[in-house]
């Protein structure tokens, strides 16, 4: 099935699909081969099998792709049944996180996006007690399990967090820079908000 929006994009499929977004230079038979990659990878069939598919099929992908990706900071979100808060400052970060998001940017941003957001994310639960949303740490066991589970965390929930931290750290590298700058013109012009949502309520 072809997402309709970027809530149904995966950390997974966007790392796959990042490499076809520019197409400046293309020939346009580089463009059609283009297009039928971007139907592999979002369907999950071999190149073979995208070439099958019908025209229908290929103006949904270009549908999507044409969609702006969401740039609002979601705090608080559930992936796999386990609630998590995002830890938008630095400060925030205990030192094992720190290191762990910005090895992971300087490696490879993209690739390396669900590092980035595992270790920007806390396990938490809500405290009758405390009237507040608590944190916790994972059993050292599963640690690589959760980690692997990020690769489902929507782009939509990623993505903003991704353009806010990188852009608070200054370390954005020239192969993201041109990608995001888009965005981070619009991140600009409504940080004024996004600082609003996050002193908001924690409720999911």
């Amino acid at each position: 099935m072809i997402p309709k929006n970027w809530k149904e994009v995966t950390i997974e499929l966007f790392t796959k699909l990042y490499p076809t977004f520019k197409t400046e230079e293309m020939t346009d038979t580089e463009i059609v081969d283009n297009k039928i990659k971007q139907l592999s990878y979002i369907k999950g069939i071999s190149l073979e099998e995208a070439e099958m598919c019908t025209i229908s099929e290929g103006n949904k992908v270009k549908e999507l792709l044409a969609l702006p990706i969401p740039t609002k900071i979601v705090k608080l979100f559930k992936l796999n049944g386990i609630t998590y808060r995002f830890n938008v400052s630095s400060n925030d970060l205990n030192a094992g996180g720190y290191i762990g998001v910005m090895n992971a940017i300087k490696e490879d941003p993209i690739k390396n996006m669900h590092v980035t957001m595992f270790n920007l994310a806390t396990p938490v639960k809500y405290s009758w007690w405390r009237a507040k949303w608590v944190g916790y740490d994972f059993n050292p066991s599963e640690v690589g399990d959760r980690l692997e589970e990020f690769k489902q965390l929507p782009i939509s929930i990623a993505y903003p967090i991704a353009v806010f931290f990188l852009t608070l750290s200054k370390v954005l590298t020239p192969v993201t820079q041109d990608y995001l700058s888009q965005s981070l013109e619009i991140m600009k012009k409504s940080l004024k908000e996004t600082k609003e949502d996050l002193k908001s309520s924690d409720g999911l």
